[in-house]
């Protein structure tokens, strides 16, 4: 074989190479490419649905009252316990609290200072009653807010929201219950740091706003 012949088949080899290896190449990009695309359309989609059913979900959760009826009551004497959403009875003992307090401030036979003291606890009573009953109007509107959020929302809410998102929920409905349901404390309403209620509702925040992609 001449080596005209030798150098113009070695050329067409390398020819052949460069083209499979090109084919092989270019299809690799475009698959590649098709995987960006539909990666990020996915992301579209799921930040287009989240949107509205997160901003949702926040305006619900923020209805909630950061203190429990028995953070309310915990500076009152021999105060009613609170459980299992049961306002109504918290508030009826206040209120047989209150009128045999009244009763014995009109008696005849106290001092100042016990009558100092009857005035106080009755104020203190009457000013619990006055939270309570926002505490559970709050509450209640709350609740049935997140209900319909669950009758609604929560189907898009499953199908995309991320595993941080779901579990900062599930940390969150298990705060409320302890607190409205069992009637635990959920600390002091002004601190944001240990109070139950405002640090599962900032975390379950958080994680939402992390889910969508927004850092600041």
């Amino acid at each position: 074989m001449s080596e005209p012949m030798v150098i113009a088949l070695i050329s067409a080899g390398a020819t052949l190479i460069v083209t499979v290896v090109t084919s092989i190449l270019n299809v690799r990009t475009e698959v590649f490419r098709n995987k960006f695309n539909t990666h990020q359309k996915r992301l579209e989609t799921k930040k287009e649905n989240l949107n509205n059913v997160y901003r949702q979900l926040i305006s619900i959760i923020n209805l909630y009252p950061s203190s429990s009826p028995n953070d309310i009551l915990k500076h009152i004497e021999h105060a009613p316990g609170y459980s299992m959403e049961y306002y109504d009875a918290v508030l009826r003992s206040l209120d047989h609290q209150i009128e045999n307090l009244k009763k014995q401030l009109n008696t005849n036979n106290i001092n100042y200072e016990q009558k100092s003291h009857l005035e106080i606890e009755i104020s203190n009573r009457e000013y619990a009653k006055n939270k309570i009953s926002e505490n559970k109007k709050r509450y209640n509107i709350a609740k049935a807010e997140y209900e319909k959020f669950c009758k609604t929302d929560k189907v898009v809410f499953d199908l995309y929201a991320g595993q941080e998102v779901r579990n900062s929920l599930v940390s969150f409905e298990v705060v409320i219950h302890n607190v409205f349901i069992s009637g635990k404390s959920a600390g002091e309403e002004s601190d944001p740091i240990n109070n139950l209620i405002r640090a599962s509702r900032r975390s379950l925040i958080n994680s939402m706003r992390s889910d969508l992609g927004i850092t600041d």
